[in-house]
């Protein structure tokens, strides 16, 4: 009996799970191995199949001559250096805050949590009135407040990237506040009791009790969104799109116009890997720092 209970418990799992799989391996597994395969080759996405030739490695030796992608590198990597310890400190912030006996909290939950639930769009579109240089509410305050340069924020080269940054923190912190808000719920009230009988001030008892009991959460919560920032499209895209220069394109964006523009596939798919292989590595590194640690 216990052997074919056993038997019927796997059936029904995998019945559960076969749909996920079969979504994965057409829409991601796959599309990983085609681009691994184009990555070798000179395809474009405007030629005949039987005019593509394998290049071996060519894709990756120019690669790593190309001035354009060394820059989208960059700024990929400057983006999600400034975005991921930002949106996980506000978030945790705000869900300590809110956290406490206050009134209207559970307004207060969802005007935070509002914003991610936007449309990207609009959220652009009020974005770009708001700091145009000239006409927009942000600068005019700034200007009654005595400040004659202000920033050009989204048309300034270099404060372009950064105002996207400001944008996405804005936009994304109500995921991380709400996530954060329910696994500070799920701390123990009598583990901070005891703390307190022992000395523990408040900013104690947070260091010591609360951050490690929720470290599981910043885990997931980190390599989330390290993951989002370096496919980071959407949002550059509408704000942006890669402007002014270069000074906000990312690596996929540079994929989209190596791809689609210059029409350029096989050498679009290198680039993809690259990508690919940058989101595993830091996956890998925080999975093994994961396990090395005491996780509560």
């Amino acid at each position: 009996m216990t052997s074919s209970l056993r038997k019927k418990e796997a059936l029904t799992a995998w019945l559960f799970i076969t749909p996920y799989l079969i979504g994965f391996t057409l829409f991601h597994f796959l599309p990983v191995l085609l681009s691994a395969v184009l990555s070798l080759t000179d395809m474009r996405y405007i030629s005949m199949i039987d005019k593509t030739h394998l290049i071996g490695l060519g894709n990756y030796i120019e690669m790593s001559r190309d001035p354009e992608f060394w820059n989208a590198f960059r700024n990929s990597i400057v983006y999600s250096v400034c975005f991921v310890p930002f949106v996980m400190a506000a978030g945790l912030l705000l869900a300590v805050l809110v956290n406490q006996k206050i009134h209207f909290r559970n307004g207060i939950r969802a005007m935070i949590f509002m914003p991610y639930v936007s449309n990207m769009v609009a959220i652009a579109i009020v974005w770009s009135i708001l700091l145009d240089p000239v006409d927009g509410i942000v600068n005019q305050t700034l200007r009654a407040l005595g400040v004659t340069n202000a920033p050009m924020w989204l048309m300034g080269s270099k404060t372009a990237l950064y105002s996207v940054v400001m944008i996405a923190v804005w936009r994304e912190v109500g995921l991380q506040f709400v996530t954060y808000l329910a696994a500070l719920q799920e701390v123990p009230t009598e583990l901070k009791e005891a703390a307190q009988i022992d000395g523990a001030g408040r900013f104690q008892q947070f260091i010591y009790v609360t951050l490690p009991l929720i470290r599981n959460t910043t885990f997931l919560l980190t390599i989330t969104y390290i993951i989002t920032s370096l496919k980071n499209f959407t949002i550059i895209q509408v704000l942006t799109a890669g402007g002014p220069g270069n000074s906000t394109t990312v690596l996929p964006l540079n994929i989209v116009d190596t791809a689609f523009a210059s029409a350029r596939m096989g050498y679009a798919s290198a680039q993809a890997m690259v990508m690919f292989i940058l989101v595993m590595g830091v996956t890998i590194v925080q999975w093994v720092g994961k396990n090395r640690s005491e996780i509560y």
